[in-house]
C-alpha cells in the first residue's frame, strides 16, 4: 500500500500502479494533484481543503470515480468543491488521513491487485485464500456478530 501526499503524486504512476494507492489532499487541490487524488484507489480530502477540476487530467479522475455521473457535474458547472462536497459527490473517500472506514487494507489492497491485474479466476483464488489465511474475512464476520466495527 502506498500513501502519497496529491501535490507530490504523479497521476501517470498512480494509473499504472498494481498496489493500493492512498493519496491525501490538502489545501486547494488543482491539476495533477487533483488528477492523482481523483485516481487514488482511497482518496482522502482533510478538511478545509477545496478541490479544483480545472484540467483533462482532474475531469479523467472525476469520471474514473463516477462514471457518467461526472457529467452532472460538468452540466452544473461544478468545478469547485469543498472537502465535505467533495466526499459527499463521491469524489473523495474520506476527511480523515488515517481512516479506511471499516475496510481491512489488506483486502483492498487485494482488490486494487485483482481489478488492475486482470488475472482471471486463478489469480482471484489465490487472493481469496490468502485473505483467509491472514483471517480478514473471519475477524470482520466476528465483529458482525459481535454487532460491532471490526478493527483492521
Amino acid at each position: 500500500m502506498k500513501l502519497l501526499p496529491a501535490h507530490t503524486a504523479d497521476p501517470h504512476t498512480i494509473a499504472a500502479s498494481r498496489e493500493l494507492t492512498v493519496v491525501t489532499g490538502e489545501g486547494e487541490i488543482r491539476g495533477d494533484a487533483a488528477a492523482a487524488l481523483l485516481l487514488a484507489d482511497w482518496a482522502v480530502i482533510l478538511p478545509g481543503s477545496t478541490l479544483l477540476i480545472d484540467s483533462a487530467e482532474a475531469w479523467a479522475g472525476a469520471v474514473w470515480r463516477l462514471g457518467r455521473g461526472a457529467y452532472a457535474l460538468a452540466l452544473a458547472q461544478r468545478t469547485r468543491l469543498s472537502a465535505a462536497e467533495a466526499v459527499e459527490a463521491g469524489l473523495c473517500d474520506s476527511l480523515d488521513a488515517f481512516q479506511l472506514g471499516s475496510r481491512s487494507a489488506i483486502a483492498l489492497d487485494a482488490g486494487a491487485n485483482l481489478i488492475r491485474s486482470r488475472g482471471g479466476d486463478a489469480l482471484e483464488r489465490a487472493e481469496f485464500a490468502r485473505l483467509f489465511a491472514a483471517g480478514i474475512p473471519q475477524h470482520g464476520l466476528a465483529a458482525f456478530l459481535r454487532k460491532q466495527k471490526p478493527q483492521f
